[in-house]
């Protein structure tokens, strides 16, 4: 098995440094020392540009997180389309390239 490339390794270091943030949350300094604090809309908006740019997309389901967070912003007024699929169309084989695919 060939070893992974500089180029890989970073990119790995960059995957697992992301996923620790997004988990854990980021690690900051304070007057009385280091403190965990929830991950910030900037850390969440470099996941997803991470994730947009490496090729990854989701489709939406009744089942899955994205549909439920697609479901709950249309909730809260925000437009956002396409609308999720009726699941009968993606039982049948007919998601791809269906309004309920959603891109990062």
């Amino acid at each position: 098995m060939k070893s992974p490339s500089p180029i890989e390794k970073l990119s790995d270091e960059l995957d697992k440094a992301l996923l620790d943030v997004l988990v854990n949350g980021r690690e900051i300094m304070t007057q009385d020392g280091p403190v965990r604090m929830q991950a910030s809309a900037a850390d969440l908006n470099v996941v997803r540009q991470r994730l947009k740019d490496a090729g990854v997309s989701a489709v939406a389901t009744d089942e899955n997180p994205i549909g439920s967070l697609i479901r709950e912003m249309q909730s809260r007024g925000v437009n956002i389309q396409p609308q999720l699929p009726p699941m009968d169309d993606i039982t049948e084989g007919s998601h791809e390239g269906s309004p309920g695919r959603v891109a990062g």
